[in-house]
């Protein structure tokens, strides 16, 4: 599967490029530490007007990676969550 194949019919790359993006590069750069039966769940939602083909696609390829590391580091825990749940910002924005 090709970029082009998960691209919106307006030539946008869609979340899914770059969410499958992330997920390869983040087995081929730590693939000892993923289990071999891991499974990822992502959900992508791109603004209907978004028109910014560059930033649609590294906010979602930064957000997956980010998203992994941080899971297979085991970050945050509970305490952290909760301490931070008022006051969370979007970490791309």
């Amino acid at each position: 599967m090709t970029m082009d194949d998960l691209c919106r019919p307006d030539g946008v790359p869609c979340g899914p490029a770059a969410v499958a993006k992330a997920v390869v590069d983040s087995v081929a750069e730590s693939s000892r530490r993923l289990r071999p039966n891991l499974l990822i769940i992502a959900s992508v939602f791109i603004e209907w007007d978004a028109a910014d083909k560059k930033k649609i696609y590294d906010w979602n390829y930064e957000a997956t990676k980010t998203a992994i590391r941080r899971t297979v580091a085991g970050e945050p825990g509970m305490s952290e969550v909760l301490a931070r749940k008022d006051t969370a910002k979007h970490p791309f924005a």
